[in-house]
């Protein structure tokens, strides 16, 4: 499997300009290809990168004739959500759909076809997939032929996502920083498209601010209040879009022991789509947490649904 990156896009903040970057990852036979599908990680708007994205997954995409794009976006708190992640992943499907097709075949001899696209994403990156749905008939006509959500956010409004918890940190969990500390995270400018996760194969890790404030604003119940306007919420939650029965086929894959992403955000979503006759499938993962498949090679059992999501993406694309 080779990969390739193309910058997608140039960013100008405050007195900076950036480029953001799409990694291409090709299958071992490019004369399999069929479509594109374009990838949005999760980290809950804060943290994470275009590299979350499993090789298992990728293997299991590009087998399937999916050429595999993961698009940079900037992270929050210094950028919204509407003016970071949602308009840098916009961006990158337009790219994905009307420029990319001609790169690859100047550069690699491929042809694929830019209106024959899915998308998917894991955690707050499923809620961008399904957010590709927001098409304008004069800038974005191609809507995705299908989406896999993966443990998404959606329904952003409801009071889950704005309790905070009162589960107690294990007895060897690192204390909690200072909020001087944790604050330093608004220092971070111009936002980065990289961040490390606060959860490693060490456990729990606080060591930098940015890993504190998204851990303790998810604890408090305040994770979306520095990045969602309450003007704004309408444009970066899926909700409304989930009513149209002229939505995309989707497969939503869930965990039921998930206490960052509620197991029935994902059945109200199906459930919504199904009422207006839309192609849908729902996988309920049982006692899998959040991000469980993270690590799964593709012979776990716990694959098997990560693998019909896939299968799913595959009979909704042309040719």
């Amino acid at each position: 499997m080779s990969s390739i990156d193309y910058v997608f896009r140039t960013v100008n903040y405050r007195t900076q300009t950036g480029n953001l970057t799409a990694t291409v990852h090709l299958p071992p036979d490019v004369t399999s290809v069929k479509a594109i599908a374009l990838y949005f990680h999760g980290g809950g708007y804060i943290v994470g990168s275009r590299a979350m994205l499993p090789a298992t997954h990728i293997e299991a995409l590009n087998e399937s004739g999916f050429i595999v794009v993961t698009s940079d976006y900037r992270l929050g708190p210094t950028i919204s959500v509407l003016d970071g992640p949602v308009s840098d992943s916009v961006a990158a499907y337009e790219w994905a759909q009307n420029e990319l097709p001609t790169l690859l075949e100047k550069d690699r001899g491929i042809r694929v076809d830019g209106k024959n696209i899915v998308t998917l994403g894991h955690s707050c990156g499923g809620g961008l997939a399904l957010l590709m749905v927001m098409i304008s008939p004069a800038s974005r006509p191609n809507p995705p032929k299908a989406i896999l959500d993966l443990f998404g956010f959606k329904y952003l409004r409801d009071p889950f996502y704005h309790t905070g918890t009162s589960t107690q940190p294990p007895p060897d969990a690192p204390a909690p920083p200072s909020v001087e500390f944790i604050n330093q995270v608004f220092e971070e400018v111009p936002p980065p498209t990289a961040a490390r996760p606060p959860f490693g194969p060490n456990g729990l890790d606080l060591s930098t601010p940015r890993q504190a404030y998204l851990v303790s604003s998810v604890r408090n119940g305040t994770q979306f209040d520095a990045i969602i306007p309450e003007d704004e919420y309408d444009r970066v939650d899926p909700e409304k879009l989930l009513k149209s029965s002229s939505f995309p086929p989707t497969c939503f894959v869930q965990g039921t022991a998930d206490v960052v992403v509620d197991a029935k955000f994902s059945q109200w979503a199906y459930a919504e789509l199904q009422k207006n006759g839309v192609q849908s499938e729902l996988y309920l993962v049982e006692g899998m947490a959040h991000g469980f498949d993270a690590r799964l090679k593709r012979d776990d059992a716990t694959f098997a649904p990560i693998q019909k999501g896939v299968d799913f993406l595959a009979r909704h694309i042309v040719g």
